[in-house]
């Protein structure tokens, strides 16, 4: 069931509601065997759901839309790359960039090493 369902036990049939627009689910459907409304399949795609999910993620990362057999399918520029999984532990975000065409991911983000370069000052003859 999604975090942000939940249930008008006032009414006798038990609709099921969205707690982020105050609207029926269209997750749910009613069921006779229980009596009540059920969430059914596709929940776990909810747009609603998703766009609050996105609110809190930090600046410079990436939405994960889903985790499949060894791959994560990350947001980038309005579309989903697929990038193979070297974490094993991913959550709603991750960080990336992009080497030699694709794409390394991080749980933290990515520090650019500077390159300081030595004063070489030349000694004068004297």
């Amino acid at each position: 069931m999604c975090k942000y369902s939940y249930y008008d036990e006032s009414n006798s049939r038990k609709p099921m509601y969205c707690s982020l627009n105050n609207k029926l689910c269209i997750y749910s459907q009613y069921c006779v065997k229980v009596g009540r409304y059920i969430d059914k399949e596709g929940m776990e795609n909810c747009f609603m759901a998703l766009e609050e999910l996105k609110k809190n993620i930090p600046n410079d990362a990436n939405f994960v839309r889903f985790v499949d057999e060894g791959y994560i399918y990350v947001e980038v520029d309005d579309r989903v790359v697929k990038i193979k999984d070297t974490l094993g532990n991913v959550t709603n975000y991750v960080y990336l960039k992009k080497v030699n065409g694709d794409y390394q991911i991080s749980l933290k983000p990515f520090i650019e090493k500077q390159i300081t370069k030595k004063s070489t000052r030349a000694k004068k003859n004297v």
